[in-house]
Order: C-alpha cells, then structure tokens, then sequence
C-alpha cells in the first residue's frame, strides 16, 4: 500500500509542475537542440544582447516543419535553488540585456535543459543524457559553438553541428536537417520519428 501511495505522489508531482513540462514529451519526433549563447543569441556584449541573423526565422521554421526543438545551456548554480528559479534567473538576464527589434521568442522551446549544479554542465554527460531521454528513441541534434560539446554530444550518438558565425550557413539548412539526422545520428531508431516532420 505504501509502495503504491510513494508511486502515485511521484506521478502527480511529475505531471503537476516544471518537470512535466520539461521532460513528459512523448511525441515521437526528432529533435534540434541548440545552445544559447553565441549560438542563437549573440553575447559578446551582455548589455546588447541580439539574435544571430536569421536564429529567430530558422527556429521558426523548424517548429513549422514538425521538429521538437530545445535548449541545452550551461548557467551557474548560483542562478537559483530549483529549475524552475533557475530558469526565471536566465530569462531576465536575456531580458535586460536585450537590444533585438524582435522580442526573444521563448516559446518556440519545447525543452530548456539546465544543470542544477556546476558538475552538470557540458560537457559533462548530465544535460546531454537528459535530452536524449526526451527524444524516447528518435533522432537527436545537438548545434553549438563549442567543440569540447560538440564532441561530447557526438559521442552520445546526437546529430551534431559545429556553430561558427563566420559560416556562410550558420545553421543546418531546414531543408536538410532529416536528412543530415539520418546520416549523422549515431544511434538506430524507429522511421515513424520522422512520419510528422516535413
């Protein structure tokens, strides 16, 4: 009875908050990860924060093709106690420094993963094995502008793609990305990941 009762608490817990909305999704569909600074949002200067040409349209277009599209950023413990603070700390950090004629779109995220200690941080392993049990299976991209997590992430078997604003093509183009996910993707999967997708 008790085994039961403990079950069922972590079940509601897990549906009634944060976590539910982070990590429940069970839509079979690949997904695109992305980090945030100096991959979509440029932060050489934090007091002029701006979205790389073209971040906001790209990401857009994603979400319109099918594609479940998140966030795997590193920030420091000290940004709060619990995800849900520690999220509302990185959203006010971009806000003040935000200087874009385009408000900074949050909702296009459908997963924002963040390290509750510095030890999680990537490269370490946490943040991208949390992404990985999100796609429930399904081909998986990580796109960053750091080599050490570009490989980590690779050696997790993601789709990967080095970030370098100096590119021609900044991003995969949205026209390619089933395709560079079945090359690159490391893992085997089931082909419904992509029956949604465009």
């Amino acid at each position: 009875m008790w085994k039961w009762l403990i079950k069922f608490k972590i079940i509601m817990f897990m549906l009634s908050g944060p976590f539910f909305k982070t990590y429940a999704s069970t839509e079979l569909k690949p997904w695109i990860y992305f980090d945030l600074g100096d991959t979509i949002i440029d932060t050489k200067d934090m007091k002029k924060l701006k979205y790389f040409k073209g971040a906001k349209d790209y990401l857009s277009e994603l979400k319109r093709k099918g594609f479940h599209i998140g966030l795997i950023t590193n920030i420091p413990e000290t940004f709060g106690t619990d995800y849900s603070e520690k999220l509302e700390t990185l959203k006010k950090l971009i806000h003040d420094g935000w200087v874009d004629n385009e408000t900074f779109d949050w909702e296009v995220f459908d997963q924002v993963i963040l390290p509750m200690k510095n030890t999680e941080m990537k490269p370490a392993p946490t943040l991208f094995i949390k992404a990985l049990q999100s796609a429930s299976g399904c081909p998986t991209a990580y796109i960053g502008e750091n080599e050490k997590e570009i490989v980590a992430a690779k050696g997790h078997g993601f789709a990967t793609k080095l970030f370098n604003q100096n590119d021609h093509e900044l991003y995969v183009p949205s026209s390619q990305v089933k395709s560079f996910l079945r090359k690159e993707y490391g893992k085997t999967y089931e082909e419904e990941c992509f029956d949604q997708v465009d």
